[in-house]
C-alpha cells in the first residue's frame, strides 16, 4: 500500500492523519504543502483543487482529508467510527 499525505505546517488534521497511520502501522510518504513553489502544481499533483487538509493519497487514488481516512479503514475494519485502531482477538 502506498500513501501519501499532503500536510501543511500547523495543522491539527494533519497530525491526527499522520498518528493514526502510525497506530496502524502504515508507512507513509509527507508531501509538505509548503514545498510546492505554485498552487497549481499542488492541485496537479492531487488531482483537482481542495479546500482542507490534510489530503491523503492510498495507491494514487485520492482518498480525502482526516474523517474520509478514518471512514477507508472504518471499511476494512482497522478502526472504529471514531479512528481508534480496532484490536483484533486471536482465534484459538
Amino acid at each position: 500500500m502506498k500513501i501519501i499525505v499532503f500536510s501543511k505546517n500547523n495543522c491539527q488534521y494533519c497530525t491526527k492523519a499522520k498518528s493514526l497511520l502510525n497506530s496502524l502501522n502504515l508507512e507513509f510518504d509527507e508531501v509538505k504543502l509548503e514545498d510546492f513553489s505554485n498552487v497549481q502544481d499542488f492541485i496537479d499533483e492531487i488531482g483537482k483543487q481542495v479546500r482542507t487538509m490534510p489530503q491523503i493519497k492510498i495507491d494514487g487514488d485520492l482518498v480525502g482529508g482526516y474523517h474520509q481516512l478514518i471512514e477507508y479503514f472504518d471499511d476494512k475494519g482497522l478502526v472504529n467510527f471514531k479512528g481508534e485502531k480496532i484490536e483484533r482477538r486471536q482465534e484459538r
